[in-house]
């Protein structure tokens, strides 16, 4: 279990990701989930809510992907760490999302004891 209140958001354009997401979370109090399904919209609410973690997608449509959403938050006056999710892992495109900032890269699938866990390291 999480022991402090946790404020997560998720940026991910599959609503079938974004619901397993919701689901490892329902049972987890301490966590307070955020969702946007691209990285303009995340971005925004990422400046609304100041969250502790975001985990998002790389491949979004619109005109802002999960490298540029990272980019954004890096450079904000809030930078919190960002867990980059794809299904792409090829080494480039690990390397494009670590010169990005990202705290973590991973590649999908990426089950839910290991969601819960992301959250559990970068919330100590």
């Amino acid at each position: 279990m999480i022991e402090k209140k946790i404020k997560l958001l998720i940026v991910e354009d599959n609503q079938q990701i974004r619901f397993l997401m919701r689901m490892t979370f329902k049972h987890q109090p301490q966590v307070e989930l955020f969702e946007a399904i691209n990285g303009a919209d995340g971005f925004k609410l990422f400046q609304e809510v100041h969250p502790d973690i975001v985990f998002s997608d790389v491949n979004m449509p619109g005109e802002m992907d999960g490298i540029s959403l990272c980019r954004h938050i890096k450079a904000s006056n809030h930078p919190c760490p960002v867990v980059l999710i794809s299904a792409n892992g090829q080494q480039h495109e690990i390397d494009l999302g670590m010169q990005a900032g990202a705290d973590l890269y991973k590649v999908k699938p990426v089950g839910p004891k290991e969601l819960i866990g992301l959250v559990k390291t970068f919330s100590a």
